[in-house]
């Protein structure tokens, strides 16, 4: 069994399951995390009062699977570990942003196995420490026992029911904020720069140095990447909204001299 992580004293991780979720009736009222977002919160918190850069996050998280993404693709990252955990009931915003630096976790941290925290607050010592004898307690329980069932049972719905929705209407398109170039030599292409000129020159550039085969009906998405000090290039043999799509990335280093 892999390290369960208590993040302040309120919520619990569990990487393996990629779970997140309240203390207090935990795992019910736990929410699934997707792959990257998991990946993602398990670097913060493993290397916890630590800033991770972008390039370190992409190595950890994306490349080691082969897979090449965008800068906005780790921001939508982050920024949905942050939504999880104020999902999940966390109130402090525990994931810090370091312009040209990269982010940390902030958290109060306790590493254990899951059995560890999940401890009953209602043992017989606890309630021998309160003073009350283990009848007061049992008579007091017994007679809110159905009422309590009922409003439980209903919040864990509603719960079960935003939490769906929001996981629902939250996906959002990798390329989704793509600026629209236009078609060149038959191609579609898209940029994360605002600047059409710009970013059409720039692709027009790189296809006279560099070919790259993007043909009549066919997808491009140029990106500029900072962290790794480059352009990246993804083409895709049709939209890839298309289950069926097939993309292939190109990297260019260095003012793309490499």
């Amino acid at each position: 069994m892999t390290n369960t992580y208590l993040i302040n004293e309120t919520l619990l991780f569990e990487p393996e399951m990629r779970r997140l979720g309240p203390l207090k009736g935990y795992p019910e009222r736990s929410i699934a995390l997707h792959g990257p977002v998991s990946e993602c919160l398990l670097q913060l918190l493993e290397n916890n009062d630590r800033i991770l850069s972008q390039r370190f996050l992409f190595a950890a998280i994306w490349e080691k699977h082969g897979t090449v993404v965008t800068t906005n693709a780790l921001y939508q990252t982050i920024a949905s570990v942050r939504k999880a955990l104020k999902t999940a009931g966390l109130a402090e915003d525990v994931i810090k942003t370091f312009p040209k630096e990269g982010f940390k976790s902030t958290a109060v941290l306790r590493v254990g196995k899951r059995d560890d925290f999940l401890t009953s607050d209602n043992s017989p010592s606890a309630i021998e420490n309160t003073g009350i004898s283990a009848k007061t307690v049992v008579s007091h329980s017994i007679k809110h026992k159905t009422t309590l069932a009922y409003w439980l049972a209903g919040g864990m719905f509603i719960l079960s029911c935003s939490i769906f929705w929001y996981e629902f209407n939250h996906r959002v398109p990798v390329f989704e904020h793509y600026q629209k170039v236009g078609k060149i030599g038959g191609c579609e292409v898209f940029s994360s720069w605002h600047n059409i000129d710009k970013s059409r020159s720039t692709f027009e550039t790189l296809t006279s140095r560099y070919p790259v085969q993007c043909t009549a009906g066919m997808f491009a998405y140029l990106s500029l990447n900072i962290a790794q000090h480059g352009m990246s290039v993804i083409v895709c043999d049709r939209n890839p909204k298309a289950s069926a799509a097939n993309c292939r990335s190109i990297f260019y280093r260095q003012h793309y001299n490499e």
